[in-house]
């Protein structure tokens, strides 16, 4: 069927949105760090794309050309439109507070491949807030089962999947994807284990790291009440 297909057909970012929701449509305590998770991944992504280069802590953009993706088009416009070389703590902060970060687009593409559906929540009939349960609960526990079956055995992570488990511990989203799992604690060290990054570190998994540790310091600067 032409909406399983879609269903399936998951960005990047968009697996992450799905990820850190709830299956009610809450963010929760990933709801002040997630746009932060978000423009880090779109780091990532447009690096793997070569629009940008990351070298250490800096940015270099490589093509003035759009990628068709509004998404990554828009945070890359606001990284041109930089006076300065970004680093990438700075690249990060540019995304979210420059309207670079298009996280709307993601929740409709999620709505259109019917994976959420948006829902208002009512508080004394005054006050609203919009939320989105999770339709395609199987989607989500795939995503998660084959997650899970790596951790517990032997095969590698790629890149992507890296990047992932390393937004998901930053913007506490790790207990609550995968606390009813059978062996929760031992998954949980793992995860802490895979993301701190000890040297020596090749190339690939440097670059993780760095934008893991951008994410991190963006989210403290931002001095939000984060609902610890």
């Amino acid at each position: 069927m032409a909406t399983e297909e879609n269903s399936s057909n998951l960005s990047f970012p968009e697996t992450i949105v799905l990820l850190a929701l709830n299956d009610k449509g809450w963010f929760g305590n990933s709801e002040q760090r997630i746009k932060f998770g978000l423009a880090g991944a779109l780091l990532f992504e447009l690096e793997k794309k070569r629009e940008i280069e990351i070298t250490g802590d800096q940015i270099r953009i490589t093509h003035n050309k759009e990628s068709g993706d509004r998404v990554m088009d828009s945070a890359l416009e606001v990284l041109r439109k930089s006076k300065k070389k970004p680093n990438l703590k700075k690249a990060i902060q540019r995304i979210v507070y420059k309207s670079g970060l298009k996280w709307r687009v993601l929740l409709k593409n999620l709505i259109k491949k019917n994976i959420l559906k948006k829902e208002e929540y009512h508080l004394f009939g005054i006050f609203h807030q919009d939320k989105y349960p999770i339709v395609n609960i199987e989607l989500k526990k795939r995503i998660l089962g084959e997650l899970y079956s790596k951790l517990m055995g032997e095969p590698e992570l790629s890149d992507e999947e890296l990047m992932l488990l390393s937004i998901m511990r930053t913007c506490k989203m790790i207990d609550k994807n995968f606390l009813l799992q059978e062996y929760f604690l031992k998954v949980r060290l793992k995860i802490r284990e895979i993301t701190e990054f000890k040297e020596p570190l090749p190339e690939n998994k440097r670059k993780i790291k760095e934008i893991q540790e951008a994410i991190r310091r963006s989210i403290l600067a931002s001095n939000v009440n984060l609902h610890i």
